[in-house]
């Protein structure tokens, strides 16, 4: 099922790079029996792992594995959640200092 939740290739990503695994991931077809099959089971099991959680919300009203996949990706990988996690990291290393290792182990 790997390949319903893949992500889009680089612009850059030259296929003869890729591994004979990754390239069978990405020939795998994004559409017809067997991959609605495939996506309906990504979307139960995102909807099992994301249960009472926030990642829940991003996609409720979605029907498809592979678009739920996207807008979590999208989401959390996504270049606002970056800038968020860099503020973050930024804000606590400016409030942290050593005082001795009980207090910051390494």
């Amino acid at each position: 099922m790997s390949y319903v939740i893949r992500k889009d290739l680089d612009a850059g990503t030259e296929w003869k790079d890729l591994d004979r695994k990754t390239q069978q991931i990405y020939t795998a077809s994004l559409e017809g029996f067997t991959f609605n099959i495939d996506s309906k089971r990504v979307l139960t099991l995102l909807k099992e792992l994301c249960l009472d959680t926030e990642a829940e919300t991003w996609f409720r009203k979605i029907k498809c594995g592979r678009a739920a996949m996207k807008a979590l990706q999208i989401h959390y990988d996504g270049p606002d959640d970056s800038k968020r996690r860099k503020v973050e990291v930024k804000s606590k290393l400016k409030n942290i200092y050593y005082k001795h290792e009980g207090t910051f182990t390494f």
